[in-house]
């Protein structure tokens, strides 16, 4: 799992530069080229039916939101090269989701940093709209980041497992993390336990924990021996009403630093599927969230 080249999706809010934390220390740790992306709103004064000196105005202050915006991210070029991370700096103009696929498909991205942005009215977290939409195109993995951790650290990491093909992409990444954190490695399936399930007798839940541990051991017999050595492995399966929530009370209760998960594939179509595990994780995890499509090859 080469990552020799990340990408830092700037949008200068807190989410941002607390995935610019976590783009840091992955530099460091792969030795990484870091890219620092900021996209800016394309301005076409042609197109506005307004008076000549408004659209004066209007330029002036879009060019001292550039300059501003300029400046900002020399500061963090200059943070970074002291931290001896190769660092090349870019401001686009453009969609943000559009130009941010552009650039990593120009420049052999391996993995993209970006905050996952916005509250609602009752003060839950939203996935931002550029953030969904590059969870959905990008073909390399994106690690999304919400709030800033007291400590950064990756001691603990958690790979929810669905059954699908795309679990053994997923794996691989987190095996690669954990051999290079020397982290601890939890491999989970949370059974949904629906209401129909009430009054079930006959040991129909047990036989469903036994299937899916099976199923999980069958995942871990699937990876070479080679890939396993030196990490401690914890496969668990747990009960929940939903999946996505019962892998955010796990993240809770063992402390999770890191969540690794795939997307689902759409059979013949050019994007991904962010199934609804993955995003309600992605939106609802008090960790980062690193999401892998199936089609990641690795060496």
């Amino acid at each position: 799992m080469p990552v020799k080249r990340i990408l830092w999706a700037s949008d200068g809010s807190k989410e941002s530069d607390n995935a610019l934390r976590w783009a840091k220390m992955f530099a460091t740790r792969f030795d990484a080229k870091v890219t620092v992306l900021n996209v800016l709103e394309t301005l076409n004064l042609d197109t506005l039916e307004v008076a000549d000196d408004l659209k004066r105005e209007i330029s002036r202050i879009d060019s001292a939101i550039k300059n501003k915006e300029t400046k900002r991210l020399t500061r963090v070029k200059t943070v970074l090269e002291k931290r001896g991370i190769k660092v090349e700096m870019r401001i686009a103009r453009g969609v943000p989701h559009q130009e941010i696929i552009k650039a990593v498909q120009s420049r052999a991205i391996d993995l993209i940093a970006m905050g996952k942005r916005g509250l609602n009215l009752w003060g839950r977290m939203l996935l931002g709209s550029t953030t969904s939409r590059v969870l959905r195109e990008a073909h390399v993995p994106v690690l999304t980041v919400r709030q800033a951790a007291r400590k950064l650290t990756v001691k603990k990491i958690l790979v929810p497992a669905s059954f699908s093909p795309g679990d053994s992409a997923s794996l691989e990444w987190a095996l690669e993390l954990a051999r290079k954190f020397g982290a601890a490695l939890f491999l989970l399936h949370v059974i949904e336990v629906h209401k129909s399930y009430n009054g079930v007798t006959g040991g129909f839940m047990g036989r469903l924990r036994d299937s899916a541990t099976r199923q999980l051991q069958a995942m871990l017999d699937a990876v070479p021996s080679q890939k396993l050595k030196g990490v401690t492995l914890t496969p668990k399966v747990k009960a929940f009403p939903r999946a996505w929530s019962g892998v955010v009370d796990f993240v809770r209760q063992e402390g999770i630093d890191i969540i690794v998960m795939s997307t689902h594939a759409r059979k013949g179509a050019p994007r991904f599927f962010l199934g609804s595990v993955a995003e309600s994780v992605a939106k609802e995890a008090p960790c980062p969230v690193i999401t892998v499509t199936p089609q990641f090859d690795f060496p």
